[in-house]
């Protein structure tokens, strides 16, 4: 069953890393100031246009789940900690089953 809750929504931000260690200590800040109950990561390959050449890089996607009254905080600390000049930060609402939605609502 999914659930949606318009009053308390909870999004996914999507971003990259250079690395696992990268990633990790975005991850850290990220649950130590409560802004996000979990993050999920891949390793991933990525070709994208970088000055004027298409680069192919391995990076790490971080999978950050947060409740919206979180979002502006987390994107903040997102952009002031990250190791790229122009990182990747998607993000976007999500449903979810009730439980999972009133878990990461908790935080």
């Amino acid at each position: 069953m999914i659930y949606s809750d318009n009053h308390n929504r909870i999004y996914i931000v999507l971003t990259t890393e250079v690395d696992k260690k990268n990633a990790q200590r975005i991850a850290d800040l990220l649950m130590e100031d409560k802004l996000a109950p979990c993050v999920s990561f891949n390793n991933i390959e990525s070709s994208f246009w970088w000055e004027g050449e298409i680069t192919k890089s391995e990076e790490v996607q971080l999978i950050i789940k947060c409740q919206e009254n979180n979002l502006k905080k987390l994107l903040n600390k997102i952009s002031e900690f990250h190791s790229y000049q122009l990182p990747e930060i998607i993000y976007f609402p999500v449903s979810a089953s009730k439980n999972y939605h009133h878990w990461v609502s908790s935080f």
